[in-house]
């Protein structure tokens, strides 16, 4: 076996085709990783004459003339051929220390484990992963991770590769846990049994004029306005990654100014007459008892109500003024990759977080694949807390399952030394080693 540069294209050609194809091994995501300031590589393991796996890799020169490199979400092989791995682990070792490259990290695309939302083991039903199926076709939930758990002892003490830990939440490069869903499905059904929390948000946005559209303009300013609240990455990384980009989607949120006004009126002069006439209950002493306590609380939640009406009110009328054609909020990036499409990446205009645009815009997206042909729908990264005491984060797992999702855990990253004696050089000169941020 041995290892070989392939185009773009070539590159490309191979990693669609592969069962654990995602947005990180494409040429798209390599030429916005450039302007992250790293090379990329797109390495194919050619045995015999044919390609029978690839790997972006991204390299960053760090020391000396030595990079180091990293394979996000990939390589892309049979992981389940381990005579086959272990040659091309070899191969791309030697391939990288000849080319001045002295340390090679990769978090593989290899599911440990499938999760209900509260965090419990499933079955996993819907061909997220070859071997998963196969394994648990009898229900033999405890193999399933031995598979994988195999796949780390191998790295560990075949390969001699540092494992990084089976992170909670984000101290990898990527994340390691994510919010997924199972297609195709019943938008209609998944709709009422969704909680009634979640139910409300979307109603709320709705009514007061948040309205989800497909972009086919790719609005490259609109999207890094929002992108830029929530990454440090340039312009340019959007413009690469999506442009030209058959696989990419943009569905932004967009706020209908004028509805916002009317309907942000409307709502508030409703809520003013009801929390009058409660008023009248308590201070006529209409009501006794539990329904005197009753009155109460109704009257309390409802002065609640008018202040936050009343804050959309103001905000309402500058946005009208600044913005009479409307102003976009909230975006998300979705990448079909193989069977699968993926939120790459998604945010929202801090200033209008309680119009609740990102949990609408999920709902309308998952409502338009939900019969696609993708298998699986992945509306991004989570963490692996599930106790809300302990979790200073389960808001964001809270509003990414709020759609009934299910959990997807990955095994994690591994890294190792493919030139040792540069490598200690480096660590002893330097006090903070690099590392790889996307």
């Amino acid at each position: 076996m041995k290892i070989v540069e392939l185009s773009p294209i070539d590159f490309d050609n191979y990693a669609k085709s592969s069962e654990y194809a995602n947005p990180y091994q494409t040429s798209n995501f390599g030429k916005a990783a450039q302007t992250l300031g790293y090379d990329v590589l797109y390495l194919g393991f050619e045995d015999g004459l044919a390609i029978k796996g690839v790997a972006l890799l991204l390299t960053q020169n760090v020391y000396l003339g030595q990079s180091i490199s990293y394979s996000p979400r990939g390589p892309l092989l049979d992981y389940e051929d381990f005579t086959f791995f272990e040659n091309a682990l070899h191969s791309l070792k030697k391939y990288l220390n000849e080319h001045k490259i002295m340390s090679f990290t990769m978090d593989p695309p290899v599911i440990l484990s499938m999760r209900n939302k509260d965090g419990t083991v499933r079955m996993n039903n819907n061909n997220v992963d070859r071997k998963l199926d196969a394994i648990l076709n009898g229900g033999e939930v405890t193999k399933a991770s031995t598979y994988a758990k195999d796949i780390v002892n191998f790295l560990l003490k075949k390969m001699n590769f540092d494992y990084r830990g089976q992170t909670l939440f984000f101290e990898g490069i990527l994340p390691r846990w994510y919010s997924m869903m199972d297609l195709p499905i019943n938008a209609n059904n998944l709709l009422r049994k969704i909680d009634k929390r979640t139910r409300t948000k979307l109603r709320k946005a709705a009514k007061l004029g948040v309205e989800i559209l497909k972009d086919e303009s790719k609005n490259i300013e609109a999207i890094y306005e929002i992108a830029r609240e929530k990454f440090d990455r340039p312009i340019d990384f959007y413009r690469n990654l999506i442009i030209d980009n058959p696989d990419c989607e943009v569905y932004v949120a967009r706020i209908n100014s004028e509805k916002y006004v009317n309907n942000s009126k409307i709502l508030y002069e409703r809520e003013i007459e009801r929390n009058e006439i409660l008023a009248r209950i308590i201070q006529e002493k209409n009501a006794v008892g539990k329904n005197m306590n009753k009155a109460l609380n109704q009257k309390m939640e409802s002065d609640k109500i008018i202040s936050g009406y009343k804050e959309h009110l103001v905000k309402s009328t500058q946005t009208l003024k600044d913005f009479p054609n409307g102003r976009i909020i909230a975006m998300a990036i979705v990448i079909k990759s193989g069977n699968n499409s993926f939120i790459f990446e998604d945010g929202f205009l801090k200033q209008y977080g309680n119009l609740n645009p990102l949990y609408l815009l999920r709902w309308k997206i998952i409502e338009q694949y939900s019969e696609s042909n993708s298998r699986t729908f992945f509306f991004g990264e989570i963490t692996g807390g599930f106790d809300i005491r302990r979790n200073p984060l389960h808001g964001l797992n809270e509003a990414k399952l709020s759609l009934r999702g299910s959990i997807l855990e990955y095994i994690g990253e591994f890294g190792i030394m493919t030139n040792k004696t540069m490598y200690n050089l480096y660590q002893a000169s330097n006090g903070v080693n690099a590392t790889f941020k996307i």
